[in-house]
């Protein structure tokens, strides 16, 4: 698929989107609490972010690539999830998400995706990325190096990036594909250029993302 393609094929399902995104929010509000910062909308607020429209494209687009094995690193509501979910009509895939569950909306959001989305076999894994994710990875060992696709948007503190995107190389397949958020935090956007120059990912050609960018790159055929 290239980016046209991407990009009709996007167009095509933004009525099904819109509709998810307005029972999202109700979920939303009726928890209560702020949104955090995602693929649609303006950081603590409801309101869309039109700047964010090529971010999302680029999320659909690997989504729907992604064969059978997809992890989210930082669920939030499920608005990334949504848009790596959605292209894929019935097409079955494992969903592995780690999400520190710190926001009474993520667990109602996550219950909606899955009745929604009922052909991903969605595993939810809770608390802090830097402790559960080698702790899972331990315990699933035969997951290693299994997955399509790695989305990386959980702390954003240094120590959590680093962790987070040492599990990310862990469990991405060779040749699958790490979505990196939030590059516009230098120190991230510094990890991100450091694996390049190591030779361990190359920079995947997609839409330049702006408002909360994010880089892809796909690892090496042997990692």
């Amino acid at each position: 698929m290239d980016k046209g393609q991407a990009i009709d094929a996007y167009s095509a399902t933004r009525s099904t989107i819109e509709t998810h995104l307005a029972n999202l929010e109700l979920i939303i509000v009726s928890s209560g609490q702020s949104l955090e910062g995602n693929s649609f909308y303006v950081h603590n607020t409801l309101h869309r972010y039109d700047e964010l429209l090529t971010k999302q494209v680029n999320l659909f687009w690997q989504g729907k690539q992604a064969s059978s094995r997809i992890c989210e690193i930082g669920f939030n509501a499920g608005h990334s999830a949504l848009l790596m979910l959605v292209g894929r009509e019935a097409s079955p895939v494992d969903f592995t998400i780690f999400d520190i569950g710190s926001h009474k909306y993520t667990r109602p959001t996550l219950d909606y995706m899955k009745v929604q989305f009922p052909h991903a076999r969605m595993e939810y894994i809770e608390g802090d990325s830097t402790i559960t994710m080698s702790a899972w990875i331990a315990e699933n060992s035969q997951n290693v190096h299994s997955y399509d696709l790695v989305h990386v948007d959980g702390g954003h503190s240094e120590n959590c990036i680093r962790n987070d995107l040492q599990n990310a190389i862990i469990l991405v397949k060779p040749g699958g594909i790490v979505i990196v958020d939030d590059t516009n935090v230098s120190y991230i956007n510094d990890y991100v250029n450091s694996y390049i120059a190591s030779g361990m990912c190359v920079e995947v050609d997609v839409f330049p993302t702006q408002g909360y960018p994010h880089r892809i790159l796909r690892t090496a055929a042997v990692v």
